[in-house]
């Protein structure tokens, strides 16, 4: 089960990378990116979010 939420855990934290690396490097550049791409890119990340701080729990707490 551990494991289960592990990898869990590094996928939302590897798309929350990824959604970070997107808007930072638009901001960067100096493009501007679709609102409708801005905001699906932060529900990705609210989504991710919730799924990291479930699973960090679940981890921590079952090593005690």
């Amino acid at each position: 089960m551990d494991k289960k939420y592990r990898l869990i855990w590094g996928v939302c934290l590897i798309l929350i990378g990824i959604g970070t690396v997107i808007l930072m490097g638009s901001n960067i550049i100096g493009t501007e990116l679709p609102d409708t791409v801005r905001r699906v890119i932060g529900v990705v990340d609210l989504v991710g979010l919730g799924g990291l701080g479930f699973t960090s729990v679940k981890i921590f707490k079952g090593e005690n």
